[in-house]
Parts: C-alpha cells; sequence; structure tokens
C-alpha cells in the first residue's frame, strides 16, 4: 500500500501530520503581514506560554479522538525556535512565525507531496521541520514523489507596495475589482498550498494574497497532465485568507462557500453546470466570530472543517448553526471538537492538518469538465 495516497478532501482519511505551536513568536513586520493586520504585527514577540497551553490542550483532544475513535495515524513536525532570525542575501527578519499549519505549506496530489514555496519571509523556512518525517516515508514509499516549487528571492519586486495597508475609506475595493493583491502576477511563482483544494481530477487555485497567477501557472505546467487546474478568483477579497477558509468541497457534490466572499460568476456557473450536478451554499454566519487580539486568522474558520470520510465531519463545537445545517439538511455525522484556543496559531482543523493517506484513487467529479477539458 502506498503511504501517501490522497486525491480529495473527503475520500477515508487513515493519517494525517498535525502541527505544532510550541516555540512560536508573533507575525514579524514585512509588508503583507502590515497590510493583513496593521495593529498586531511585532518584531521578536514571543506568543504567551498559556495561550500555547490552551492551543495545546485542544490539539491533543483532536489527535486523542482521530487515533482512538478512528485509527487514524498521527504524525508530528518537529520543535522549532521561532525567535531564531534568519537572512537571505535580500532581507533579513529578527524571527519567524511557527508550524502550527502543514496545510499551508504542503499539499498532497495523488502519490506526491508537493511543498510550496510561500509568499510571506517569514514562513521561508517552514517547511523543514517536517522533512525528517517526509524523508522517512519517501525512503519507504517507492511510488512516492516529493516536489518542491522554486523558492522565491522575495525581493520587494514580489510585492504591489502601491497596496493599501489601510482599509479605512474602502481603498482596496479598486483592487478587488481587478482582481488584484498583494502579490505582483508578473513577478517569480509563488503560492501556499493552502490555496488549492483537491477533487480528483481537478484542482482549484485561489489567486489571491498569498499565490500570484504565475504561482497558478508553475503548478498548471508541473501537474497539468494529471490534473485540471482552475485559476480561482473570489469576489470583493480584501483580506488575506487561504481558499480552505473560504470554500469548502464537503463531499462530492456539494460545496459550501463564504458568503462575504463568493466563487467568481463565471467558474460558480461552471461548478454547478447541470451536467455536473453539484450544489453550493453559503456557510452560516460563525458564532467564534471575534478572533483573540493578535489572531491573524479568518473569523470564516467555521469553514474549516476537517472531513474523517464522505459522511463524517469534524466541526468546532461551538459553531452550532453550521453543525445544525450538516445534520439537519445534509445528513453529516458531525464530531463537535474544541478548537477554539488554537485559532490563534493561524488556522483551524484543515488548516492545522496535513492528510497523507486517505483511501481511493483519482476519478472526475465534474462531467462539464470532462467534456470542456478533454476534447
Amino acid at each position: 500500500m502506498n503511504i501517501i495516497n490522497s486525491w480529495n478532501e473527503t475520500d477515508p482519511l487513515r493519517s494525517l501530520f498535525i502541527g505544532n505551536p510550541i516555540n512560536s513568536y508573533g507575525i514579524p513586520i514585512e509588508f503583507p503581514t502590515r497590510v493583513r493586520s496593521q495593529n498586531t504585527c511585532k518584531n521578536n514577540n514571543k506568543m504567551d506560554p498559556e495561550q500555547i497551553n490552551k492551543a495545546l490542550k485542544c490539539i491533543n483532544n483532536l489527535i486523542n479522538i482521530l487515533q482512538n475513535e478512528y485509527s487514524i495515524k498521527v504524525l508530528r513536525p518537529e520543535t522549532y525556535n521561532h525567535g531564531n532570525s534568519i537572512k537571505t542575501p535580500n532581507w533579513e527578519l529578527p524571527n519567524t512565525n511557527e508550524n502550527s499549519c502543514p496545510r499551508d505549506t504542503f499539499s498532497i496530489l495523488g502519490n506526491t507531496i508537493l511543498e510550496a514555496p510561500m509568499s510571506w519571509r517569514c514562513r521561508y523556512f517552514e517547511s523543514q521541520v517536517y522533512h525528517n518525517e517526509l524523508l522517512k516515508i519517501w525512503r519507504v514509499d517507492k511510488n512516492c514523489r516529493w516536489i518542491q516549487a522554486p523558492k522565491s528571492s522575495m525581493t520587494d519586486n514580489l510585492y504591489n507596495l502601491d497596496y493599501p495597508i489601510i482599509n479605512t475609506n474602502n481603498e482596496r475595493q479598486v483592487f478587488a475589482d481587478k482582481y488584484t493583491y498583494i502579490l505582483n502576477n508578473d513577478a517569480e511563482p509563488v503560492f501556499d498550498a493552502a490555496d488549492i483544494l483537491r477533487c480528483g481530477k481537478d484542482l482549484f487555485v485561489q489567486n489571491g494574497f498569498t499565490t500570484n497567477h504565475n504561482g497558478i501557472e508553475w503548478i498548471r505546467r508541473e501537474f497539468g497532465n494529471d490534473f485540471r487546474i482552475h485559476e480561482t478568483f473570489l469576489e470583493n477579497n480584501m483580506t488575506a485568507t487561504h481558499l480552505d477558509a473560504e470554500m469548502t468541497i464537503l463531499r462530492p457534490g456539494l460545496i459550501m462557500t463564504c458568503p462575504e466572499k463568493p466563487i467568481e460568476e463565471k467558474l460558480l456557473k461552471q461548478i454547478t453546470n447541470e451536467d455536473n450536478g453539484w450544489e453550493v451554499f453559503d456557510a452560516p454566519y460563525p458564532v467564534n466570530s471575534k478572533m483573540m487580539d493578535g489572531c491573524f486568522s479568518s473569523k470564516w474558520l467555521n469553514m474549516n472543517i476537517l472531513s474523517i470520510d464522505e459522511n463524517t465531519v469534524i466541526v468546532e463545537k461551538k459553531e452550532t448553526p453550521l453543525i445544525n445545517i450538516l445534520e439537519d439538511t445534509y445528513g453529516f455525522q458531525v464530531i463537535p471538537v474544541d478548537f477554539f484556543d488554537a485559532y490563534m496559531f493561524g488556522g483551524g482543523f484543515h488548516c492545522q492538518t496535513l492528510d497523507l493517506h486517505r483511501d481511493g484513487h483519482q476519478k472526475s467529479y465534474f462531467p462539464y469538465f470532462d467534456r470542456i477539458y478533454d476534447k
């Protein structure tokens, strides 16, 4: 059996990584982080140990549920001191950030480990704490491929420096209307892996705050023979959020979207084309809509769920409106788990995990795309 095997977000889950918040530091000041949250960026700012312990309690509870109730194998990254400074020939920072979200740095595309180049300087070396465990897997699993996208030099040319840092008078709307964001689309390819949603033969890749057009073009050239790559835009997208907190594939045929940032109309019409039979519905407004001070996570982390299989999902236990919709309207078995205190470290269940093995193989779930792509 292949150790690395995952073609979508919902096949039966067998093994995964879960991140590690120990020794986390606040996000340091650099251009994209200032745009994301001007008031919370500080250099060399160690995260509150009490907050780390609260997050660890949530994470350990999640691990216990996955291992003991569902027999899912859990791997963990190494611990790293994010208070260390980093330096390249082009820039330097007094500290890095954290290792809580493996989904941001890796995507599993079938039997391939795709390592993302990342788009923030403070995350330049973030993937390395996973390498030893991944190397063990790669040595044993002879069908496993491990591909790293080229690292950007991350000079100022990567960023649209005229993008408004402050949005007091809706200055960003002009940029959002043109689907233009922090990143320069003509610069070196960059992407965060959390901007990739997998659905068999189709990959939806968001062009936004953490992925530029050239990053998507690199993915298309590297994987276009095996996958259909859909450059994905969201309307009114003026905050830096990964795609997995804006668009959730719950099972084949069903997508949940963020009502504040709907899928661009052309792609939405393709997904819901009558040939496909897919339903798209808006997520309910989150109960946990006010994040803790210093938290960079989206309030829409209620959407950031983890699927055990097509019928079973893990959801933050306070999000009763979403739980009720999933259970009563769509017939899911919902596992409510307390995870709010872990949100401080960059994400919810989907962000802070990375599935390594799900049963199943590559399928096409969109007959419409079969027709227009495979002529």
